[in-house]
């Protein structure tokens, strides 16, 4: 016998209810959505939509709608028509900055260019007293060959006069000769002096034309140049940058002046090197002479 009776009068299907039973429960609503809208704003119906427009605005309060680029007015074009004034202007100073600071540049190495061509000077002229007390060296050692020359024929005319007596001693003027002799010295070496004067005078006037040579379209050249790197042309500029050409011409000039005075002080110093060779050669000769006339002298004497 089952435990559980089945009752016979009840179906097995639960009916369908129809028009008459209660209606079933929305499930739109039985999730509290009346406008299809899952969040919470929407699930209080218009007071949703009143709370949503508040919390909106403050949300975005003090905000103030703008764009940018070609598709918008007003005060975000200004904004960037001030960025870019701005940045111009920030290039116009560092430029003339800039220019303020090569102009500088220039003068400091211009006041070491003028120094180092007072100094050349100042070393081209001592070379060329050095010369002169070379030249003078030089000179005064053949005028002591020329005395030596004398000395010997005295020694010679001695060396007779001490023969004895029975030897007749002939002896022959030697004055005009060595007269002659001084002379022709003296001559060469005043000929000599004038040719190194005029040297030096052509030296300095090449100098003095090389360090002026400057190219006369350089500066025309430079202010047609100069107008495509300037933003405005105004008068401080143009000042600026004359003072930047002229200081770059001057220090161009310098520098081939300092060129031209090297190559004259190694002129000076080639021709003191001829020099010095021969006065060595001709104190080695006059030494020896005179060692040979002294001997000559001494035995005369006796």
């Amino acid at each position: 016998m089952p435990l559980f009776k089945r009752n016979n009068n009840e179906s097995h299907i639960p009916p369908v209810e129809g028009e008459g039973t209660s209606p079933q429960p929305d499930l739109r609503n039985q999730y509290s959505r009346n406008n299809g809208v899952g969040d919470t704003y929407t699930r209080a119906g218009d007071r949703g939509s009143y709370q949503l427009a508040a919390d909106r605005n403050e949300l975005m309060g003090g905000y103030k709608p703008s764009g940018s680029g070609r598709f918008f007015d007003g005060e975000s074009v200004d904004t960037a028509q001030d960025d870019e004034e701005e940045d111009v202007e920030a290039i116009k100073q560092k430029t003339r900055f800039m220019k303020k600071e090569s102009v500088a540049s220039t003068q400091n190495s211009l006041r070491l260019a003028r120094e180092a061509v007072e100094t050349g000077n100042g070393t081209l002229r001592r070379l060329e007293e050095q010369s002169e007390r070379l030249e003078n060296t030089d000179h005064h050692l053949d005028v002591t060959k020329n005395h030596l020359k004398r000395a010997e024929d005295k020694t010679e005319e001695l060396r007779k006069l001490n023969r004895s007596i029975f030897i007749p001693a002939i002896t022959v003027d030697q004055s005009a000769k060595h007269h002659a002799r001084e002379f022709k010295t003296q001559r060469s070496y005043e000929e000599k002096r004038a040719q190194r004067e005029q040297g030096r005078i052509d030296a300095r006037v090449r100098l003095n034309a090389e360090s002026n040579a400057v190219p006369s379209s350089s500066r025309s050249s430079s202010r047609s140049d100069r107008k495509r790197f300037q933003f405005e042309a105004t008068a401080s500029d143009d000042e600026l940058e004359d003072e930047l050409d002229g200081n770059l011409d001057e220090i161009y000039s310098l520098a081939k002046t300092m060129k031209a005075l090297g190559t004259n002080m190694n002129s000076e110093l080639e021709r003191q090197n001829g020099v010095i060779a021969g006065i060595e050669d001709k104190a080695g000769k006059v030494d020896g002479r005179m060692h040979i006339s002294t001997v000559r002298l001494d035995r005369a004497g006796r």
